[in-house]
């Protein structure tokens, strides 16, 4: 049975320097069945956050549902990284760069903005090359790609496919909206770092749009068995989403975004997770998540090494001595 309602964010993790507890990780956490109801929480499930990155894969579903893909002789790597926030590595680029290829387009038709690749190794080999970013390095590019290319096959303007009202926007909205049983029409919503609408739900109503659309819509379920495919496409070397759906993308997928949100769903449709840090800050996302995973049976107890190392990864300090710990502390 869920546990009485609050509206108050949940004492979630506490950041630790030695044994004095320095900082504390407050937000909402909703787990809901294959039906949407709800089943576990903390905090307030109808705290409504912008869904930002976590959002990918139904905004890429139009690429695949569209016919975009099969049409363009593209393959699952090509939905991969239209799910993805790439951490531009080269392969990263590569695979965006490849969609607009085969769609007929170059980087300049991108509206995503340009920012230097978000994996330090990265940023550092494209300065000693003498390269400079450009709007493919952005962790959005993939997805801009896609719905460039699903523009060209579905003779769409281009040149406007980040407004609200473009065709592509709203079929976009229109998916979110079926699923999350809500009128697409009355969604709030406000502009993402990379120019898009960032449609505002409940954290229910985002997790119930999850379990719905998993169940339901083969577009979105090619989406997710592409990122299962591919999980460093996903995210990239350092990304939490790579690692997760690195060691269990057989039975879910992730899919995180900025302002500290996440999703995570079966991929059978069974149950959805959805976590909001109430700062805006990614600080503790791992642990919290993995822990309410491990917690809720979705993952084995042990961990796998490659989750149990980011669940105790350490507090360090500059000359790298481990100092402290992120702590999660909350039962479901």
């Amino acid at each position: 049975m869920p546990s009485v309602l609050s509206g108050e964010p949940a004492r979630l993790a506490e950041v630790r320097r030695g044994e004095i507890v320095e900082g504390v990780i407050r937000g909402h956490l909703v787990f809901v069945d294959e039906r949407g109801v709800l089943s576990r929480q903390l905090g307030n499930p109808g705290t409504v956050s912008t869904l930002r990155s976590a959002s990918k894969p139904f905004q890429t579903a139009s690429f695949v549902a569209s016919g975009t893909v099969d049409a363009f002789h593209l393959g699952s790597d090509s939905v991969a990284i239209g799910c993805a926030s790439h951490q531009g590595e080269p392969g990263h680029v590569a695979a965006a760069q490849r969609i607009l290829a085969t769609a007929g387009l170059d980087e300049s038709a991108l509206r995503c903005g340009i920012h230097p690749p978000s994996n330090p190794d990265a940023a550092a080999e494209l300065l000693r090359s003498g390269g400079t970013p450009t709007q493919l390095h952005n962790n959005c590019s993939g997805k801009h790609a896609a719905m460039l290319a699903t523009c060209v096959h579905r003779d769409w303007p281009r040149d406007s496919y980040l407004k609200r009202d473009h065709p592509l926007q709203i079929e976009i909205a229109e998916r979110l909206g079926g699923y999350a049983n809500l009128d697409p029409a009355e969604m709030p919503y406000g502009i993402d770092g990379c120019g898009l609408p960032s449609f505002g739900l409940s954290l229910q109503d985002f997790a119930g749009a999850l379990v719905r659309g998993t169940r339901s819509d083969p577009a979105i379920q090619r989406c997710q068995g592409a990122m299962a495919e591919h999980p460093w496409l996903v995210g990239g070397t350092t990304s939490f989403d790579t690692a997760l759906i690195g060691a269990a993308g057989n039975r879910l997928v992730s899919k995180g975004g900025a302002a500290a949100i996440f999703g995570a769903v079966a991929r059978d449709g069974s149950w959805a997770l959805v976590i909001k840090l109430e700062a805006g800050a990614a600080v503790g996302l791992p642990q919290i998540a993995l822990r309410s995973l491990q917690q809720l049976g979705a993952l084995d107890d042990p961990l796998p090494e490659s989750l149990a190392k980011l669940v105790d990864e350490p507090v360090t300090n500059w000359v790298g001595t481990a100092v402290g710990e992120i702590r999660p502390v909350f039962q479901l």
